[in-house]
């Protein structure tokens, strides 16, 4: 196998189709299913269940998945030891945060960013757990993460998005649109792995509800969700902006009353250092959220 086919494997699972990833990396389609077949042959495993409603990572796609990503990590771990800064950079601003917030930030505010500020190289780091950010940026492995809020007392804040969270269903569940958070109860829903942070958040919001749903899958790779719950599956909690992007293949239902998430910066309680401040002013010029807090 080869980079290129680990590359190619987890964009489809983050962009949801063979169509949205071939655009996303340049490449034409046909070449890019080839090269994914020919990585299944090798594997002898079946990675995805194809259907006319999108892909779904079988149990085995799953594990490959997060091999790839651990594998495609380290390989950027070691050309960030070896070789030199680029002629001409100023500063390196090395942002960590989870897959699903980073797809938001690469494709929202890294572009602008970069032609606003050239001098400034941003490095984005992805991982699945929130505590493995709050730990890197106290041991100084990072300048800056991207999280939901709140977030431990000893980090500053600034606010960037507030995100309404939906439910999203195969088309063919039968739910008022709104919906209440008791009609998740013996709801199939596709959850995070148990003992996760986003999975203790979620069960703190059922626990205090009583509710109980259906567990029809649990994984953390968030860019198969929206395959998985296309396919039929299960029901998911999503942010509402990225949840309507797949409304052809999926039923987007809002909460009665609303749910809602904050998504901000945070570093610790110490000056900014210059690439963080820009970075936080030019979130500031495009309209986001103003509130600071802390």
């Amino acid at each position: 196998m080869t980079l290129q086919q680990l590359r190619y494997l987890i964009a489809v699972v983050e962009y949801g189709s063979m169509t949205a990833a071939a655009q996303a990396l340049f490449v034409v389609q046909p070449a890019l299913s080839r090269s994914l077949q020919a990585l299944e042959r090798e594997l002898r495993a079946e990675l995805f269940v194809r259907s006319g409603r999108g892909m779904v990572l079988t149990p085995e796609g799953v594990r490959v998945v997060h091999l790839a990503r651990r594998v495609l990590a380290g390989i950027r771990a070691i050309e960030q030891t070896v070789q030199p800064e680029p002629a001409g950079s100023d500063e390196r601003l090395l942002l960590l945060t989870t897959q699903t917030l980073a797809i938001e930030f690469i494709s929202s505010l890294l572009p602008g960013f970069n032609l606003r500020h050239p001098e400034i190289r941003v490095v984005v780091e992805r991982h699945n757990e929130r505590e493995v950010l709050f730990t890197a940026l106290r041991e100084g492995r990072a300048d800056l993460i991207l999280a939901d809020l709140p977030v431990p007392s000893d980090m500053r804040v600034h606010a960037v998005w507030h995100h309404e969270v939906v439910l999203v269903s195969p088309p063919d569940v039968n739910l008022p649109d709104p919906v209440t958070l008791d009609a998740l109860h013996g709801l199939p829903m596709i959850l995070p792995p148990v003992g996760t942070s986003r999975r203790k958040d979620i069960e703190l919001l059922f626990d205090t509800r009583g509710i109980r749903p259906v567990v029809a899958m649990e994984t953390d790779e968030r860019g198969a969700w929206m395959a998985c719950v296309a396919g039929g599956l299960g029901s998911v909690l999503w942010y509402a902006a990225m949840a309507h992007r797949f409304q052809s293949a999926v039923s987007v239902r809002s909460f009665a009353p609303p749910v809602g998430r904050t998504i901000g910066f945070a570093w610790l309680r110490k000056p900014m250092t210059p690439a963080v401040r820009a970075l936080c002013a030019y979130a500031r010029a495009r309209g986001v959220e103003e509130t600071e807090y802390g």
